[in-house]
């Protein structure tokens, strides 16, 4: 069975651009979510690319373990979880997905956390979030264009962005990338 994958356009933003965009089409009511990032002390998981994380939703906890393949694709493996440490995962599918990629979860520390406020406006063919995230000294503002299928999603997120007189550059890392950054 194929791994499922996520292919993803980010763009960070001005204040008032986001702004401008998230009033210039049916986004969702804002939610807020907490991003706590694992890896081992020698960044491991960092070395394949990759990232290991529990988003937090109200009551609702969410393991993810993204892995690169290349520039804007990611294989995604994603699941709801009781625990709220990645110590407390005994979740059998989570803990072969860690075996196959040799991630030692005892070795497992929290590298960063963070807490996004998001919202979402959905297409046929993607799913774009609006975040606003804090970092503990550092916020940012950024738009998301997530691939729901395959189309030319360069040129549809660039027709979103002239309305704020933006073109799609890839002008930001990642999340964690950019908290660890700010946390030096």
């Amino acid at each position: 069975m194929p791994k499922p994958i996520e292919r993803e356009l980010k763009i960070l933003v001005q204040p008032d651009q986001y702004e401008k965009i998230i009033h210039s089409y049916d986004f969702t009511k804002p939610w807020q979510q907490t991003n706590t990032y694992y890896d081992t002390k020698n960044g491991y998981i960092h070395s394949l690319g990759g990232a290991m994380r529990i988003r937090t939703i109200n009551d609702r906890h969410i393991f993810t373990l993204k892995i690169r393949t290349d520039s804007i694709t990611h294989i995604e493996l994603e699941k709801d979880i009781e625990a709220h440490t990645i110590d407390e995962i005994h979740d059998p599918e989570i803990l072969h997905w860690l075996q196959e990629y040799h991630i030692p979860i005892s070795e497992m520390n929290v590298i960063t956390s963070f807490t996004t406020k998001r919202q979402t406006y959905t297409t046929e063919f993607a799913e774009i979030s609006a975040d606003h995230t804090v970092f503990p000294d550092h916020s940012d503002y950024e738009i998301e264009y997530e691939y729901r299928k395959e189309h030319d999603g360069i040129s549809v997120f660039n027709q979103m962005l002239q309305k704020v007189g933006l073109t799609y550059t890839k002008n930001c890392p990642s999340k964690i990338a950019r908290a660890l950054h700010y946390n030096l």
